[in-house]
């Protein structure tokens, strides 16, 4: 996605939509692909994010390999956000069919909504993956575009998903050492070279004093941390993946993966820093057991 890079630095915004007060216009082009899977890199995404033998697909590879098509997306003429400079706020993902990585996946991919944020906007890009004609797999990938403006909303009541749990009973399933590459590794399986999960030198260019993680490395690790944790690890389908990004994960570091609240068939998962003091991530997901 070397290419696409180069267009957002080109990219030019119209600051005009993003200043009123009402919602910015999103595009209604849909950007289409069919995409095969190759098993080899399959395997290398499985061994990277340590998800364990599964009858079932890590519910957040189809959404990293469609990547290319989301930027795409958020590079449309008519788009009036900036890709340099979003911050990646949130992700639902839903498995809604078993999804046969030996078929061809018919990848769908446009603007969804857009809303007002304390901070500027926030604007959903979903992807829909259909199979044979079905509709298989859903993920919508939230970004916040900031800008200084009197449109942006007030400070709300804090939306967390631990509102009615116990944090007392958090119980720890992961202990990660990320190291100072791990960027350049998920970059190399994802396409997403963005100069912030790259290098210390490339992330001050944008304003960070170390590399961070990507994302969505660390969620599909806290995915697959928590499946490895189970008796039916083999067999075990996620259904669906509910995640808020909070904080940065800064490379090199440690940091922890902790469950709680679970239940048959669900679970809250928080992912802190190595003192447990600072929250990365919160997520909610949804499973079936064999």
């Amino acid at each position: 996605m070397f290419r696409e890079y180069i267009k957002a630095l080109f990219k030019r915004v119209d600051a005009r939509q993003l200043m009123q007060f009402k919602p910015p216009t999103l595009p209604q082009r849909i950007y289409t692909k069919t995409l095969n899977v190759d098993n080899v890199h399959y395997a290398s995404f499985c061994q990277e994010v340590d998800w364990p033998a599964n009858e079932h697909a890590h519910p957040l590879y189809l959404q990293m390999l469609s990547l290319p098509l989301q930027m795409q997306c958020l590079l449309d003429k008519q788009s009036p956000f900036p890709l340099l400079g979003l911050i990646h706020a949130a992700n639902k993902v839903s498995v809604i069919d078993h999804c046969d990585l030996s078929e061809p996946f018919e990848c769908r991919v446009r603007f969804h909504e857009v809303r007002p944020h304390n901070r500027g906007w926030e604007v959903d890009v979903m992807l829909e993956a259909l199979q044979a004609g079905n509709l298989v797999y859903r993920a919508v990938s939230s970004y916040l575009v900031k800008v200084k403006a009197v449109h942006v909303a007030p400070l709300g009541a804090k939306n967390d998903f631990h509102d009615d749990c116990e944090l007392e009973n958090r119980a720890l399933i992961g202990e990660i050492g990320a190291s100072a590459n791990t960027g350049r590794r998920y970059a190399k399986l994802s396409g997403d070279y963005n100069p912030i999960h790259l290098s210390a030198i490339s992330a001050k260019v944008f304003g960070f004093k170390q590399p961070i993680a990507h994302g969505m490395w660390t969620l599909s690790r806290a995915v697959s941390a928590f499946v490895s944790h189970q008796d039916s690890r083999q067999s075990m389908s996620v259904k669906e993946v509910n995640c808020r990004f909070r904080k940065p994960v800064f490379l090199p570091c440690d940091i922890h993966i902790q469950q709680h609240c679970k239940t048959d068939n669900s679970v809250l998962i928080d992912v802190t820093d190595s003192n447990d003091s600072l929250v990365h991530l919160s997520a909610s997901l949804a499973f079936n057991q064999a």
